[in-house]
């Protein structure tokens, strides 16, 4: 699906909403809040961050802001809502790639994530995707495996940033299959993105969102996609796992949060709000039309999915010896 369907999609008349929970966060919110980002327009960080805004706006009658501020891995943007008041008119859509990954990758990190930002709600999941340009010989993982082995050059891959889950599932498949891999990282997804498509990158794992419109049409084949299970929207395209690459599960995950210590009362609020918003019919059609695999959970539950995947990706980030001080890359 192009990006300009998606965000027509995104933009449609306001939808029914189920009814909501008596306890009410007295008076919250009286004023516009701000949903920060820490990537990209067009990311699939930011298109899931203005449906949880229209999700809130269609309850609260207020408007809820996206604000876009990239770079070094989501840091920057944490940095800004860490700063904020905790009284729930500053969120972040966040997930794997800037609530996780930085904090068990980098060294001397400005601000202690898991500490400092809390989790809300989770919203959704998405499976990485194996690209490699449309014109590449290979038609399958295997083949790919042998093509590469047989240059003997060593793997350029992409990334949408150092310590992103783009990056930490190019080093996992690096170690899988023994491929001397090099990175390369860019910006943002787009930028990545156009990399494998033009043949300055030999593949790439990028996150399905922002990749299926650029599958669909035809600039780029999809070998694999990471999670144990085949995407909706790419049924043909067999997972790690059954071309021979066994316990290869990796998917990404999306969900609200904001700075430590919110009133129980308004988490609540926003819990309830954001889970049965986007548990709606029409809303499970938006996140599947984009790319993304409805995945719900409240504030308790994503708190301790959140750890669960802390102490995950540290044993992979250990093994792979991924350490990089804060501010080098």
């Amino acid at each position: 699906m192009k990006r300009r369907t998606v965000l027509k999609l995104l933009g449609s008349a306001p939808l029914a909403m189920p009814a909501w929970s008596a306890a009410q966060a007295q008076g919250y919110p009286a004023r516009q809040v701000t949903m920060m980002v820490g990537s990209t327009p067009g990311s699939a960080t930011d298109l899931a961050a203005r449906m949880a805004a229209q999700v809130m706006q269609e309850r609260f009658k207020q408007s809820v802001v996206v604000e876009n501020r990239a770079g070094a891995g989501g840091v920057i943007c944490m940095l800004a809502v860490a700063a904020s008041p905790p009284d729930g008119y500053v969120l972040q859509l966040g997930g794997l790639g800037h609530n996780v990954i930085p904090p068990v990758t980098r060294t001397g990190m400005p601000l202690d994530i898991p500490k400092r930002i809390m989790p809300i709600a989770q919203a959704a999941e998405f499976l990485n995707v194996l690209v490699v340009g449309s014109r590449h010989p290979a038609n399958s993982l295997q083949e790919y495996i042998a093509y590469q082995q047989k240059t003997g050059k060593p793997l350029l891959y992409g990334s949408n940033g150092v310590g992103s889950s783009s990056h930490m599932t190019s080093e996992l498949f690096g170690l899988r299959t023994g491929l001397k891999v090099q990175h390369v990282p860019y910006k943002g997804a787009s930028d990545a993105l156009v990399g494998v498509a033009n043949g300055d990158l030999d593949l790439l794992f990028m996150n399905l969102p922002p990749t299926l419109p650029m599958i669909q049409s035809g600039k780029l084949k999809a070998l694999a996609v990471t999670s144990g299970y085949r995407a909706r929207q790419l049924p043909d395209v067999p997972t790690m796992q059954e071309q021979g690459m066994a316990d290869f599960d990796v998917t990404s995950w999306l969900g609200v949060y904001g700075p430590a210590g919110i009133p129980p009362d308004i988490v609540a609020l926003l819990s309830d709000t954001l889970v049965k918003g986007f548990d709606t019919p029409e809303y499970r059609e938006k996140f599947i039309a984009a790319g993304f695999e409805p995945r719900l959970r409240n504030a308790a539950e994503f708190t301790a999915f959140n750890q669960a995947e802390l102490k995950r990706w540290g044993a992979v980030a250990r093994h792979a010896g991924v350490s990089i001080p804060y501010g080098s890359a």
